[in-house]
């Protein structure tokens, strides 16, 4: 009978390895995983596994500040209980090991750890879900044919995720595969780089992105762009062919990443500034905190990268003085409204404008104030911006135009005493390229109009 169970237990399976087999064909096997010296570490993309109360694959019931990992792949799935399978994680200076009792995300059967990984035309370290995400690999697709919306390689237990390592959000951490080699130690995590996956060129090409003729560029890692902070990848899109991107955070005391581009400009001049936004990637932040520094001053513009993702966005027109005194510079870092989300890097431009508009400026208000009137003026300038304003009265109701306020960039005034006596008010505006426009032919207002 015990001789009879046995060949059942073994036609079971050998029908299981063929079935398995039969799913693998024309994918590249997995091997025994060979041992190193050290251990090898890889920078992973990470998530929270959450799921307090469900079943891992090994059979453990998911507790509430849980402490373990899942791997996409099954071959390395650690029994119940046992740490057969374990991975050092590093973030931010904390270390702990934990056992794989769980597999995804995303697929089962990527052991991107291995020399001898499944998919064996992706580098060793690369997960399949991150070169879907950025490489458009399998059609973007796991092996379940579900679209890839995140490029984790890895899932985190709660108690691991929050209490040992402090994370917050999800983000790239260290991995150190401990069944590959000696466990290097806190501290010690020394991470390989995986290269370039290489792929067939697709069918349709990206159109190489144009910079407009005439323009000073700077694109992310050219002459002129500095980046700094420790959470980076690259993404395989954009001028050049290239760019990268970071995760946005909406807590400004957690930003670790930013970079800025800074160019040569060829004279002091007026330009128009355009960021390109590449069109690959996760999901785009909404409000990229472009921050420009111009003739000693700094302004700072919005941009929905999600929005305007695979083109180029003005950020308004300035006047940079290219001088070392007011070096032309624009910083964008890590910190928006929203979290999680990729925040792009890629090219700058700087297109030379000329302004041969004048402004227009007008008296905007008119209020009684004590034994006089408070007169508020303003403009609008297509370009440039509003330099300075005249501005002229005439008592009423026959008096002629003379001069109050000439040259003056101050946008209101007390006038009086007014002695009982009416007064109307003009203004014109002049912008920084020197265009001045004409004085009206009547008043903008007078002081019948004014507030009480």
């Amino acid at each position: 009978m015990i001789e009879g169970k046995l060949r059942h237990v073994l036609a079971v399976a050998i029908l299981a390895l063929m079935v398995t087999s039969a799913g693998q064909v024309g994918a590249a096997p997995s091997a025994a995983p060979s041992r190193q010296d050290t251990a090898p570490t890889y920078r992973i993309f990470a998530t929270r596994e959450g799921l307090v109360g469900r079943t891992t694959a090994n059979g453990h019931t998911i507790q509430p500040r849980d402490r373990f990992v899942a791997l996409p792949s099954w071959s390395v799935l650690s029994p119940k209980g046992t740490s057969q399978y374990a991975v050092r994680l590093t973030y931010n200076g904390r270390s702990v090991v934990v056992p794989v009792w769980d597999v995804g995300p995303w697929n089962t059967k990527d052991d991107y750890w291995s020399p001898n990984r499944r998919y064996g035309d992706l580098p060793v370290g690369r997960p399949m879900a991150h070169a879907a995400v950025f490489d458009g690999y399998n059609g973007g697709r796991d092996e379940s044919g579900r679209v890839v919306r995140d490029p984790n390689g890895i899932d985190i237990a709660d108690g691991t995720f929050w209490d040992d390592l402090g994370m917050s959000r999800s983000d790239y951490v260290l991995v150190t595969f401990l069944w590959l080699g000696a466990d290097p130690g806190p501290g010690n995590a020394a991470p390989i780089d995986p290269p370039p996956a290489t792929r067939s060129a697709p069918a349709h090409p990206a159109k190489p992105v144009e910079v407009e003729s005439g323009a000073t560029a700077v694109d992310n890692g050219g002459e002129g762009y500095s980046a700094s902070g420790p959470h980076w990848d690259d993404l395989a899109c954009g001028v050049g062919g290239g760019s990268t991107y970071t995760l946005s955070t909406s807590d400004p005391a957690k930003g670790t990443s930013a970079a800025s581009w800074s160019p040569q400009l060829p004279s002091a001049d007026f330009y128009e500034l355009k960021a390109y936004v590449p069109a690959c990637g996760p999901a785009a932040t909404r409000s990229a905190r472009y921050r420009i520094s111009h003739d000693g001053v700094v302004n700072e513009v919005l941009v929905d990268q999600q929005a305007n993702a695979g083109q180029w966005v003005s950020l308004g027109v300035f006047h940079f003085l290219g001088s070392a005194e007011s070096q032309p510079r624009v910083d964008l870092g890590d910190v928006t409204d929203d979290s999680g989300l990729a925040v792009r890097f890629d090219a700058m431009a700087w297109a030379p404008r000329t302004d041969t508009t004048p402004p227009n400026g007008t008296v905007t208000a008119i209020a009684r104030k004590d034994n006089g009137y408070q007169i508020s003026w303003g403009g609008t300038d297509d370009m440039s911006g509003i330099a300075t304003y005249d501005v002229q009265v005439r008592q009423l109701p026959k008096g002629g135009w003379t001069d109050w306020k000439q040259g003056v960039a101050d946008i209101g005034a007390w006038f009086g005493p007014d002695e009982g006596k009416q007064f109307a008010f003009r203004v014109r505006a002049r912008d920084w390229a020197g265009n001045q426009e004409p004085w009206p032919d009547g008043a903008d207002m007078d002081t019948t109009q004014a507030a009480p």
